[in-house]
């Protein structure tokens, strides 16, 4: 009788430290959810910014004005290297991506939205050192460079990959340094936001860009599979596709293109 009461004693415990465990865990899962937290590359203005305030280029926006129109909160994570932000994303260590390209790597650790927008690639050349460029194939026995981590499309990563030097640098200034210097033969980088870095450094008369783009790639955002929010992801996902219905995505892109873009596209 006395190990019977010691076992059901024993069962009770275990029942009920098991019970409040859970009761924590939820708790603790709510409370994390209560904020989703977003980062997105620097130096990506018109499509990012961590620098303009209630002005986050078009990707960013988007994710805001979404999640205050689904009742949601959004954390603006201090800025960071880009491929940390996709390591803490593919962890879980962050719940959003405001602006990203679709691979297939990338698919198996990301959730993605459906195209946001579209940029091209463009190449980037020193002045008086320009050369014809019509395809990919034009940059074999070149040397070129892209940011670290930063990806040109699937197609172009797969030709780049077995086809090309590129060294990776770690931001769009040392990309333009680099050019300027003629260390780099090319610099591959988002056209308008390239252009804008030439303007603001004044390497107007030292850099140049090719007409025509490596690539026109979709922008989407990102979320992490391993964020505890699957739910809060999920609501601001749909939220999204409902802004892209009702022409709100692009009143946002279009209010860039007057304020930002209206002395000219390179897109």
């Amino acid at each position: 009788m006395i190990r019977y009461i010691s076992i059901r004693n024993n069962y009770l415990s275990a029942l009920f430290f098991l019970v409040l465990s859970s009761v924590c865990h939820l708790s603790f899962a709510t409370l994390r959810c209560e904020t989703l937290s977003m980062n997105g590359a620097d130096d990506w203005y018109p499509y990012f910014s961590h620098h303009k305030i209630n002005k986050m280029g078009i990707m960013g926006d988007v994710v805001f004005q979404a999640a205050d129109r689904a009742g949601l909160n959004i954390t603006l994570n201090a800025s960071k290297p880009w491929k940390r932000i996709l390591f803490d994303l593919g962890n879980g260590n962050l719940d959003i991506v405001a602006g990203v390209l679709k691979t297939q790597q990338r698919q198996k650790q990301f959730f993605y939205s459906s195209a946001i927008h579209y940029a091209e690639l463009k190449i980037f050349v020193r002045k008086g050192f320009s050369f014809p460029y019509q395809q990919i194939s034009d940059l074999v026995g070149r040397r070129g460079g892209k940011l670290r981590g930063m990806s040109l499309g699937q197609v172009a990563d797969d030709y780049a990959f077995d086809n090309l030097v590129i060294d990776d640098v770690p931001n769009v200034y040392s990309l333009l340094l680099m050019l300027a210097n003629g260390r780099l033969d090319y610099g591959i980088f988002y056209g308008l936001t390239g252009q804008q870095e030439i303007n603001k450094n004044t390497l107007s008369t030292i850099i140049d860009i090719l007409p025509k783009a490596v690539t026109k790639e979709g922008l989407h955002i990102a979320y992490s599979k391993q964020s505890p929010c699957q739910q809060e992801i999920n609501q601001l996902n749909n939220e999204i596709q409902t802004m892209q219905a009702d022409g709100s995505i692009e009143r946002i892109i279009q209010s860039y293109h007057s304020i930002e873009l209206s002395s000219g596209r390179n897109k």
